[in-house]
Parts: C-alpha cells; sequence; structure tokens
C-alpha cells in the first residue's frame, strides 16, 4: 500500500499516461449515468480496484451517505461509502483510471487537493469529468451532451465526437477546481455532461448510459459494443411513452419541449423565441431545488 494524499492506493505496474475518468455522485449523476458508464468500461476492460480513501468519515456525513449493512458466506458486514479509484487497459492498450467520487460534505478543499494528488501521483494525462444533469429535454430526442476542455485541440475534439460547448452559469461543485489546476500540472482537462428529460428521473437511466458512452466512444475511440444497451434504451422509452400518455399534462409539456429541441437543433444553439411555459419552468425549479 501506498499514500497518496488522503487515499491509500495498492502498488501497481508503472502506467503509459494514463487517462482518468471521474464520475461525481450525486451532483452530476442523474440515472446514475456517470457511474454506470465507468462500471460499463471497467467490466468491458478488465478493470482492477486500486486505492479508496483511507479515512472516508473525514470527508462524509454518514448519515446522509448512509452504510450498507449486508451479508456475505452468512456473515453480516457493513459497506462504507467511498471515493474508490480502478483501472483499466483498453483493447489498444491504453491506461485508464476510473474514480467513483462521492461530493464531500467536509474539507472539500483537502479533498480536492487529494484528487490532484492521484493525478500527479500517476502522471495523469487528460483528466474528464462525465456525468449528467436534468433538463427540459424531450425523451423521444437523442440525448444532448455540451462540455468544454482546457485547450482548443480537445474541444476540436469534443466537437467532433458531437459535444457542444457548455455556457452553464451557476452553482457547481468544489471538484470544478481539478479542471482550474489541471493544466498547471500539463494536463488536459474535459467535461461531458449529458441532458436527460427531467420528468423521467429514472434510478438507472440506459437510455443515458447509451447515449454517454457513444460519446465517449467517439470521443475516444473505444471500440465499445452498445447493442445490448441499446435494447435496454429501447425497452425503457416505451415504458415513458406508456407513462406519458396517461397523463395529459405531460403530454402537453413533451410537445412544448420538442418543440424547443427541434427549434434549437435547427437554430444551432439556444432559439431565442422557444420559451417555455411558466408552469413548466416552476416544475424544473422544483426538480433543481430538490437536487440542490
Amino acid at each position: 500500500m501506498t499514500k497518496v494524499g488522503p487515499f491509500e492506493i495498492i502498488d501497481v505496474p508503472p502506467l503509459s499516461e494514463p487517462r482518468m475518468l471521474l464520475a461525481l455522485q450525486p451532483w452530476v449523476d442523474v440515472g446514475s449515468v456517470g457511474t454506470m458508464a465507468l462500471t460499463f468500461l471497467e467490466e468491458t476492460f478488465g478493470g482492477q480496484p486500486v486505492g479508496e480513501l483511507a479515512r472516508p468519515g473525514y470527508f462524509y456525513d454518514f448519515t446522509r451517505y448512509r452504510p450498507t449493512l449486508f451479508r456475505r458466506e452468512g456473515k453480516r458486514e457493513v459497506s462504507i461509502p467511498n471515493t474508490r479509484l480502478h483501472h483499466a487497459r483498453d483493447k489498444d492498450g491504453r491506461d485508464w483510471l476510473l474514480l467513483h467520487a462521492l461530493e464531500p460534505h467536509a474539507n472539500g478543499d483537502e479533498y480536492t487537493e487529494g484528487v490532484l494528488d492521484l493525478c500527479r501521483h500517476f502522471k495523469v494525462s487528460e483528466y474528464t469529468l462525465i456525468g449528467a444533469m436534468y433538463a427540459p429535454v424531450p425523451h423521444t430526442r437523442p440525448p444532448v451532451a455540451s462540455g468544454g476542455a482546457s485547450d482548443e485541440a480537445m474541444r476540436e475534439r469534443l466537437r467532433n465526437a458531437g459535444i457542444r460547448e457548455s455556457n452553464y452559469e451557476g452553482p457547481t461543485t468544489i471538484l470544478a477546481s481539478v479542471t482550474t489546476q489541471a493544466e498547471k500540472l500539463g494536463m488536459i482537462s474535459a467535461g461531458v455532461i449529458l441532458q436527460l428529460p427531467a420528468y423521467a428521473q429514472l434510478e438507472r437511466d440506459y437510455t443515458g448510459l447509451y447515449a454517454l458512452l457513444g460519446y465517449l466512444d467517439r470521443l475516444y475511440g473505444l471500440g465499445l459494443t452498445l447493442d445490448q444497451l441499446r435494447v435496454q434504451s429501447e425497452r425503457q422509452t416505451e415504458a415513458i411513452d406508456e407513462n406519458v400518455a396517461e397523463d395529459t399534462r405531460l403530454k402537453a409539456w413533451l410537445t412544448e419541449m420538442e418543440a424547443a429541441y427541434d427549434a434549437e437543433r435547427s437554430a444551432g444553439g439556444p432559439a431565442k423565441d422557444s420559451k417555455l411555459s411558466p408552469e413548466l419552468e416552476s416544475f424544473l425549479r422544483d426538480v433543481e431545488g430538490r437536487l440542490n
């Protein structure tokens, strides 16, 4: 074991310019999309755990992130919420560090510095935050991803992958400071955040997972096979169709969001006249308030 900042890391062979993907719960992980994407990549490329926080209680309030009691071979065990790091190597021999991060309740500056310590220790070449947030988008259209990057070459790669530039301003996470420090460490930093329909609020959003992995596949050339996920996505969409058909309010909102989505796509950006109804705006503010 090696101590790297607040993390305990098992000894691993030297990695070659690894890329780090970070999924952050709960801030930008609606539908568990970011978390499931990392798990999918771990299963696809044979990922293995390599580290976690040595003292998670220093950062987390366990009345908010509850430990889980379970049985293994007849014995009671407790799983403690933690930030965990995995290593995987893709088909082209590229090294990946996959960080399942829980947003800290306390000592956020030390937590952020700990993530940077990991980047220094492993000589990370690229750092990308992935995930999803709720937005006024319809489930009947392909999910849109937005993001940004620290250099023009990476921004061009994002555009080529179909990821539009984000113009978001507002509340964020303490981990946003990682991206501001990345350039000082010689890393390229980026973000890829999917927009998912606020009215669906699925615990495990397979349409979002399918879309996010598609974006990452195009961005990094991972050669992923996503046929099974596409089928799961189609089944989930059919279930949402049935729910919407039984709710006149949702049907009206869906028509509204489809029109706004189509206008934005045809205009190449937010359309000036695609305002949403006050009722829908109120619903979206309520969703955002519950998440914050």
